[in-house]
């Protein structure tokens, strides 16, 4: 094959995972703190060392949308929404996680868990336990849950000075190997609510049609290689 048959297939194969990914962002779209994602493309150039090089196109990455998305009421004293940036901080089996899916609830043992069961954590690293028979916690904005008179302790609202480092892990959750550091100020906590996907449907369906276009458009231009070397190849065969 020449060289537009190869550029033609590294297109086609950049596309597709593009296409994953803006399906994965539709299929998210009612997920709770979901970020939206898009792919991150470079040029590769291949050939020899001097005269001219062939393009190629390759997948470099994805990059996370980390907007915050519209805060929605939901009634439940123990969801909670943080507006601005900022994560929960979460402890699991394989270390410490981060999220911001505020879905939260109680367990048995009146732990203060996500909806996967994982405890959160206050400011000082500890399980946040509510104690028996006291009444509905109440959230304040920088964090700090009160039970009637009685303070349970302070969730640890964390911040990165990288977003795009985090590592998305199962469940909502981020993992990294950054120091956490106090989320701003401006970032606060708003109790009976949740953040939606900051997935926007409309934005996601017209860039779908766009890669559709985009493949057929390619798959067009390698049907015409194809047919341009097999005539190519018929004519030589007739001459020799």
């Amino acid at each position: 094959m020449e060289n537009a048959t190869y550029i033609g297939l590294s297109r086609l194969s950049t596309m597709r995972r593009e296409m994953d990914v803006i399906a994965n962002n539709m299929a998210n779209m009612n997920s709770t703190a979901y970020k939206g994602e898009r792919m991150m493309f470079e040029e590769f150039l291949k050939g020899p060392a001097t005269g001219e090089k062939t393009s190629f196109v390759n997948d470099f990455g994805v990059l996370r949308d980390f907007r915050v998305g519209k805060v929605e009421q939901t009634g439940n004293s123990l969801d909670l929404a943080i507006t601005g940036p900022g994560y929960l901080t979460v402890d699991t089996p394989q270390g410490r996680r981060y999220t911001r899916d505020g879905h939260l609830r109680m367990d048995a043992d009146r732990r203060l868990v996500t909806a996967g069961g994982h405890p959160v954590l206050d400011n000082r690293g500890q399980v946040i336990t509510f104690p028996d028979g006291q009444g509905v916690p109440g959230i304040a904005t920088d964090g700090t849950i009160n039970i009637g008179q009685q303070q349970v302790g302070k969730i640890d609202l964390v911040s990165f000075p990288s977003e795009q480092e985090l590592r998305k892990t199962a469940q909502g959750m981020y993992a990294t190997s950054q120091d956490p550091e106090p989320a701003p100020a401006s970032s606060t906590i708003v109790q009976g609510a949740i953040e939606a996907s900051n997935v926007e449907p409309i934005t996601e369906m017209t860039a779908m049609i766009e890669v559709v276009r985009q493949y057929q458009s390619t798959q067009s231009l390698l049907d015409a290689e194809h047919e341009r070397m097999r005539t190519a190849i018929q004519r030589l065969g007739r001459t020799t």
